[in-house]
């Protein structure tokens, strides 16, 4: 199982094949050409440029600047160089660490109500990377009533993040509305918010505190019979919180998967399988057959 759970759920940009094509990617209000250039492609080019842009003198001041442009593209730069400037890899001396944290959380709240989406998703993204905050956890609740489901998904990405992970952070007032925005979450009409918000209760958060309670228990139980990797994970919620509802939902999987040779069966079912007394040997029989989706 892997620790993040990353769909491709961006906003709509422009082909860098098209943009390649028409020579270099034009000046954009003072910022350098080589983080313009960067956004308009893809894979890890652009946070390699921002990271280095980071280091430069006077880094958080442009942040800023760039976060006043009237140009969308020119904003959603300056915010993500102000949530580089505050995350766990900040360059910046701590004194100066935690002006980019009230900056970050500054822009963030003032993207989350704009009409545009791109700075609304911009939002999420910049508060998960920023790291552990009230504030943030604000505006990610907030997000996660987005009319728009890309920005609900990523809002739901990043919840945890905001709430971070030290012991106890489930205990107090922040984790019961985190976990509440996910309970949400898992009833959304967009199948990858719904996944997301699953995986985050199984898997992200310890089962403890607020993410112990019989409303977690019975939303993953309610998500038992959802196609993809959705069911998997509720299974593998539930045997974490060693609910009896789990078993017979994983012996039900791996028999049909052994029954069906054209069938594939998630991970999440036999990583739940391999916890579960009994079930180990069923599930190494699934793994065999070749009907697990990882081989």
């Amino acid at each position: 199982m892997p620790t993040t759970w990353q769909h491709r759920r961006v906003p709509d940009q422009s082909d860098p094949s098209a943009s390649s094509a028409a020579g270099p990617a034009p000046a954009t209000a003072g910022v350098p050409s080589e983080l313009v250039e960067a956004r308009e492609g893809t894979g890890a080019a652009f946070p390699a440029a921002l990271a280095a842009h980071a280091r430069r003198t006077g880094a958080l001041a442009d942040a800023a600047a760039w976060w006043g442009s009237p140009e969308t593209a020119v904003r959603q730069v300056g915010l993500e160089l102000s949530a580089v400037l505050a995350g766990p890899a900040s360059p910046l001396p701590l004194a100066e660490r935690d002006r980019a944290r009230e900056q970050v959380a500054e822009q963030a709240a003032q993207a989350a109500t704009s009409d545009d989406a791109d700075l609304r998703w911009a939002a999420a993204k910049a508060l998960g990377a920023a790291g552990p905050s009230a504030a943030a956890l604000d505006v990610l609740v907030v997000l996660l009533s987005d009319a728009d489901p890309d920005v609900r998904w990523q809002a739901v990405t990043c919840l945890p993040l905001a709430l971070g992970a030290d012991a106890g952070s489930l205990d107090g007032d922040a984790g019961r509305r985190a976990v509440g925005a996910l309970l949400q979450a898992t009833r959304d009409d967009d199948d990858d918010v719904v996944e997301q918000a699953v995986f985050a209760l199984a898997e992200q958060l310890d089962p403890t505190g607020a993410a112990a309670t019989p409303e977690v228990a019975h939303a993953l139980a309610a998500r038992l019979d959802a196609p993809g990797e959705t069911g998997g994970l509720a299974a593998l919620g539930l045997v974490r919180r060693s609910d009896d509802r789990a078993e017979p939902a994983v012996r039900a999987a791996l028999a049909r998967a052994l029954d069906d040779p054209d069938s594939e069966l998630d991970e999440p079912w036999l990583t739940a399988a391999d916890l579960l007394p009994g079930l180990a040997a069923l599930a190494a029989d699934v793994r065999s057959a070749g009907a697990s989706e990882s081989d």
